[in-house]
């Protein structure tokens, strides 16, 4: 190496850095929030317990959009694993997180859609993974039906 090339290599990685900083500072703040995050990971592996308790921290944390997120996610949970009256008794609070989130009332086909979304992400996952989209012989499912 030359002496120029060792002059440049720390302005260079100088430059490096503070591109970083710049992006990482002007990130906006995760929507979902790491425990849905982490909850959808759960579900796409047929975690229902896990997802389920991992939704529920991002709940009670109450940043509104997690709060709506998480009960979405929690409703969708519910569905697929064939539970839709625990999924439908969520709907009121589900509305409640949305316009305290977005201002604005949710509709029906909405929260039907977004549900949905979250159930065909950990559908994808399943297929993915070579699990079965349906979770049958996965031990969480076991272990419910027993």
């Amino acid at each position: 190496m030359t002496a120029t090339t060792l002059r440049q290599r720390p302005s260079r990685l100088r430059f490096l850095g503070l591109l970083s900083a710049l992006l990482l500072a002007s990130c906006a703040e995760d929507p979902m929030g790491p425990e849905n995050r982490f909850a959808l990971i759960a579900f796409g592996q047929c975690s229902y317990d896990q997802a389920l308790m991992l939704a529920d921290q991002a709940i009670a944390k109450g940043n509104v959009d997690n709060v709506e997120r998480g009960l979405m996610l929690k409703a969708a949970i519910f569905r697929d694993r064939g539970d839709p009256e625990a999924a439908e008794a969520l709907y009121p609070k589900i509305d409640a997180a949305w316009q305290a989130a977005k201002e604005k009332p949710l509709s029906e086909s909405r929260r039907l859609r977004d549900i949905q979304m979250f159930i065909d992400i950990a559908h994808a996952e399943r297929h993915a993974k070579g699990l079965d989209p349906s979770c049958q012989g996965n031990p969480d499912s076991i272990a419910r039906d027993n």
